[in-house]
């Protein structure tokens, strides 16, 4: 595997999974560049400078790609993926939405194993990661009331409408996602929430941790349950060089 899965608890309890390159970023970008170029067959133009929302797309697929390697994906063990910026990666303008919700029913029948996962990704090249807490106002958005857009009520009736035309989902399959919903964040039992943070890893592991630690207690004071949340960090050397190279179509990292 291009890179490694380590787990660290924080000074609060919460367990933090860093992902990090193996055995060097050089793997780790390598990978990347190669999974971008089999869905990519036309390239932009080159860039000299990166836009926040050609950023924000890249942090995405690279979140998603990750989330495959990590064992959410595959229809036959019952996963089924949305969308939004991870399907363009390239592209300078970041669609609204949930970043990346994967749907898992269990295949046996197993009402109890069926889960939502919702990624909310930032992604950072800055020597700081002060941007992280911007996870907190993503997660927050679904507390709205149902006339809320952004609310998570408001969600699924886009995410029921996306499966039922376009993965053409039974009626049982479709109540089974709809027994996922439930008004209050605390009542959220099959819901589980990946605050994720793409960032350079040249600003430390620590600080990562830390970062992220702050965004998970944020979140849980939100009201969702703490065993709903694990917040990712998915870190590489010279992260805003990377993604240029990335979006310039060059294989190798700087």
């Amino acid at each position: 595997m291009t890179f490694n899965k380590l787990p660290f608890k924080s000074s609060n309890g919460w367990d933090i999974q860093l992902m990090r390159g193996n055995p060097d970023c050089g793997t780790f970008y390598k990978w990347i560049y190669d999974e971008l170029a089999k869905v990519t067959i036309n390239w932009p133009p080159k860039i000299t400078s990166l836009t926040t929302g050609r950023q924000g797309n890249l942090g995405e697929f690279l979140s998603y790609k990750v989330a495959i390697v990590n064992g959410l994906y595959g229809k036959r063990k019952g996963y089924t993926v949305a969308l939004m910026g991870a399907l363009t990666p390239l592209q300078d303008g970041a669609p609204t939405g949930l970043d990346t919700t994967i749907l898992h029913l269990d295949p046996s029948g197993d009402t109890s194993k069926d889960c939502l996962y919702i990624m909310e990704v930032k992604t950072t090249g800055a020597v700081n990661l002060t941007y992280a807490t911007a996870l907190i106002g993503d997660y927050k958005k679904l507390l709205g009331k149902t006339t809320v857009a952004g609310s998570l009520g408001q969600r699924f009736n886009w995410l029921l409408g996306y499966l039922k035309e376009i993965h053409e989902f039974s009626d049982e399959e479709i109540e089974r996602v709809g027994n996922l919903f439930m008004p209050e964040a605390k009542d959220c039992k099959g819901i589980r929430l990946i605050p994720t943070l793409v960032h350079d890893r040249n600003v430390g592991d620590k600080a990562a941790v830390n970062a992220l630690d702050h965004v998970a207690g944020e979140i849980e004071k939100q009201g969702w349950g703490k065993q709903t949340i694990e917040p990712w960090s998915i870190a590489i050397s010279n992260l805003t060089k990377c993604l240029m190279h990335l979006s310039n179509n060059v294989s190798t990292m700087p």
